[in-house]
C-alpha cells in the first residue's frame, strides 16, 4: 500500500472549511482584478486532496446547479465523505479516489475541465514528483478562464518550525505512526519544560534569543495539540514529505508547467511592494525590479511561513512577465463587503458594521457617507485584506427569521442535520463562504425548527433555549446566510 495512503486511511485529516479558498472568494478576487471568471451559479469546482470534502460541501450545498468534485488518495475519506453528501441529498457533489501520480489521459477526459480548482495543504506535503503531478493535473483540468488556488508552507518563516519537525522525526525514529504520536507528545513536553527552565538561568544573550524563538513556535504547536489535533501532528510534522519552499521557487515551478501567479487569495500582497516609507520603497524599486522579486522580498521582511496563491494559465498574461492589475474605484465597485467591528475606526467601517451581515459595495457606502463619500474608497481599501472582511461578487443578503416570510434553507437544514446525527464530526460547520460557524447541539436542534411556521416563542417551548438565546441563534443563522424567503 502507498505509504501516504496508509497514513491518511489510518489517521484521517479532519476536513475543515477555509474561507480564503472558497469559490465565492476566488471568484470575487478574480473579478476585482478584472479577470474573466465563471459565474458561481453553474460553475465546475474541483478540490485536489479533498479529504472528507468539508472544504467544498458548503459551496455545493448553497449552489445546487454547480458541479462539485473532490479527489483524494484515501479510500476511507472518500467513502465517508460520499456518505455524508448522500445523507444530505447533495446530487451535485461527489468524491473520487485518485492518485495524482497515476492520473492518465482517460482520467483527465473523464473529469473534464473545471472553472475553480482548489489544492489546500497539498503542494509542500508531497514528494517532488507528486508536486509535478499536482501542477500537471491543474494545468490539464483548469478551464481556459479558470482560477486555481494552491496553498503551501514557505520559507523563511517555516525555518524555525523545521527545527521542531526535525526534533520530532529524530525522537520518533523507528516507530510506527500510531506508536510515535504519544511518544512525540511526551518529548515535546520535555523540550518545552527544558526551554522554560533554561531561560530562567541563561545569561548568554545569543542562546537566550534562540531559545525564545524556539519556545514561541513550540507554544504555538502545543496549543494545536491541546485541541486534540493528532492528524495535524502526523501529517504536518511526522509525514515523510513536508518541504516548504521559497515563493520565487514556487513561481518558477508553476511557470515550468505553463501556469502563472496572479495574487495571494488573502489579498495580503495588494500593497506588498510599498512600505509607505520613501527610502525603503526607493531601494525596493531599484533593487527588485519584478513583482515576483518584490513578493519574495516581502516574505523575507515579514518572515512569512504560509502562502495561498491564486494561479492561472500562463497564456492569460498575454506575453507579459508578471500579472499586473489596475486598482481604482471601478475595480473596487465590482465587489461587495460584509464587515463588522465593535469599535469602528472610520466612518466606512461604521456604515458597514451597521449594515452587517448585509454586504455593501463602494457605491452604496458612498451614498451612506453623503458629503463624506470621498472617504469610501480609502476606507474599503483599508479593510480589503482584513481577515474579518467577507467579499463576494454579488450582494450577500442576510435575511432575518420571520414566520410566514422566511425559513431555514432546506439544504442548510440537511447540512446541519449531519452534525446532529454524529458524535464526532469529520467535517467542520461553515457558511457558504466557508466561514466558521460555531453551534452547540441544542442550537442545531433549535435551528431545524426555524421552518417559517413557528414563532420564536413557539420554538422555545420545544427546546432548551430561551427566546433571547433563540434571537442570538437567529442572528447567527442570518449571518451564515442560511435563511430564504418563503
Amino acid at each position: 500500500m502507498n505509504k501516504a495512503k496508509k497514513a491518511y486511511d489510518e489517521i484521517p485529516y479532519f476536513s475543515a472549511a477555509f474561507s480564503d479558498c472558497s469559490p465565492v472568494r476566488i471568484e470575487a478576487v478574480a473579478k476585482f482584478l478584472g479577470l474573466k471568471a465563471a459565474n458561481l451559479k453553474d460553475a465546475r469546482v474541483l478540490e485536489l486532496g479533498s479529504s472528507y470534502g468539508g472544504n467544498i460541501l458548503p459551496f455545493a450545498a448553497s449552489h445546487k446547479e454547480a458541479k462539485v468534485v473532490g479527489i483524494d488518495i484515501s479510500s476511507h475519506q472518500v467513502e465517508e465523505g460520499n456518505k455524508i453528501a448522500k445523507k444530505m441529498n447533495l446530487k451535485n457533489f461527489t468524491l473520487l479516489e485518485r492518485d495524482f501520480l497515476h492520473m492518465n489521459e482517460y482520467d483527465i477526459k473523464e473529469l473534464g475541465e473545471f472553472d475553480y480548482i482548489i489544492a489546500h495543504g497539498v503542494y509542500s506535503w508531497v514528494s517532488p514528483n507528486v508536486r509535478d503531478a499536482l501542477l500537471a493535473t491543474i494545468k490539464a483540468l483548469l478551464s481556459k478562464d479558470g482560477i486555481a488556488y494552491v496553498s503551501y508552507n514557505t520559507y523563511p518563516g517555516w525555518k524555525s518550525l523545521d527545527i521542531l519537525r526535525d526534533f520530532m522525526l529524530f525522537a520518533s525514529a523507528n516507530r510506527g505512526d500510531k506508536e510515535s504520536l504519544p511518544h512525540v507528545k511526551e518529548e515535546l513536553n520535555f523540550l518545552q519544560d527544558y526551554l522554560k527552565f533554561s531561560l530562567q538561568n541563561q545569561s548568554d544573550v545569543v542562546y537566550k534569543d534562540s531559545m525564545k524563538l524556539l519556545l514561541t513556535q513550540l507554544n504555538f504547536l502545543q496549543g494545536i495539540i491541546a485541541k486534540g489535533s493528532d492528524y495535524y501532528i502526523l501529517h504536518d510534522f511526522l509525514e515523510a514529505s513536508n518541504e516548504p519552499t521559497y515563493f520565487h521557487k514556487f513561481a518558477k515551478h508553476i511557470d515550468k508547467h505553463g501556469l502563472c501567479y496572479v495574487i495571494d487569495a488573502s489579498l495580503n500582497d495588494i500593497f506588498a511592494s510599498s512600505t509607505g516609507i520613501y527610502r525603503f520603497d526607493a531601494h525596493i524599486e531599484q533593487s527588485y525590479n519584478t513583482r515576483i522579486k518584490k513578493e519574495q522580498l516581502n516574505d523575507f521582511l515579514f518572515n512569512r511561513s504560509f502562502r495561498k496563491s491564486l494561479i492561472a494559465h500562463k497564456e492569460r498574461l498575454n506575453g507579459a512577465d508578471d500579472f499586473d492589475a489596475v486598482l481604482g474605484e471601478s475595480e473596487l465597485d465590482r465587489i461587495y463587503f460584509a464587515y463588522f467591528s465593535e469599535q469602528p475606526r472610520t466612518k466606512t467601517q461604521e456604515i458597514l458594521s451597521k449594515a452587517y451581515p448585509q454586504s455593501l459595495n463602494l457605491s452604496e457606502v458612498k451614498a451612506a457617507l453623503g458629503e463624506s463619500e470621498s472617504e469610501a474608497f480609502m476606507g474599503l481599501l483599508e479593510i480589503l485584506n482584513d481577515q474579518n472582511t467577507k467579499i463576494s461578487s454579488s450582494k450577500l443578503v442576510a435575511l432575518a427569521y420571520e414566520p410566514k416570510k422566511t425559513r431555514l434553507k432546506p439544504r442548510a437544514a440537511a447540512y446541519l442535520g449531519y452534525f446532529l446525527d454524529v458524535s464526532s464530526p469529520v467535517i467542520s460547520l461553515a457558511n457558504e463562504l466557508n466561514g466558521k460557524l460555531s453551534l452547540s447541539l441544542e442550537e442545531i436542534k433549535a435551528a431545524l425548527k426555524f421552518d417559517g411556521k413557528a414563532s420564536l416563542k413557539e420554538i422555545a417551548k420545544g427546546v432548551n433555549l430561551s427566546e433571547d438565546e433563540l434571537k442570538e441563534l437567529a442572528f447567527k443563522l442570518s449571518e451564515a446566510y442560511f435563511f430564504e424567503e418563503i
